[in-house]
């Protein structure tokens, strides 16, 4: 079965995925990919799980598969469990900081890899992400992280019954779902 079938009726594929959040000079590192749609969909790199592979290798694996840069594995940062009834997908995502294997004395430059699916490479300012990711699974965490920084975010969990549900509101710059304790 392809990426893009549709399973049995009554069958659901789970896929598990990490995800890395590359900062660089207030920039975060996106991905635009081609799942044949009319626009590419943005997201952190990263990607399924292989057989017998862990979170940690798997984003580290992900980032060098689809950005051409070698990263470490930090730690790991929001999880979100995200599902597409129409399709009958259930996506858990771990998401982890990671950092370059090398410090870099200039911007990294990543460019798509071998990954079929990742066309365009691109840093991003904070501001700029929230336009750029089409639907809240793919960026609610991802926003409030970069939004509120890793010790302020007050959910570590995201929860999508249908990511497709065109009820909900899209993401904003600052995030609208959680309020700034000072």
């Amino acid at each position: 079965m392809s990426r893009f079938d549709i399973p049995p009726p009554g069958q659901w594929t789970t896929f598990h995925v990490a995800q890395g959040i590359l900062i660089y000079q207030n920039k975060v590192l996106l991905v635009g990919n081609d799942y044949g749609l009319p626009d590419l969909t943005w997201s952190l790199p990263g990607g399924r799980l292989e057989p017998g592979e862990q979170h940690p290798a798997a984003v580290v694996r992900e980032v060098r598969e689809e950005t051409g840069l070698e990263v470490v594995a930090g730690d790991l940062q929001f999880v979100v469990d995200a599902r597409n009834p129409y399709n009958r997908w259930h996506f858990i995502t771990c998401v982890f900081e990671v950092h370059l294997a090398q410090p870099a004395l200039t911007e990294p430059i990543g460019e798509a890899g071998n990954d079929e699916a990742v066309r365009v490479v691109r840093w991003v300012e904070f501001e700029e992400a929230p336009a750029l990711l089409a639907r809240p699974s793919l960026g609610e965490g991802l926003v409030n992280y970069l939004y509120y920084g890793p010790d302020k975010m007050s959910r570590r969990f995201w929860a999508y019954p249908d990511y497709t549900d065109p009820a909900l509101p899209p993401l904003s710059w600052p995030p609208r779902w959680e309020k700034r304790e000072d």
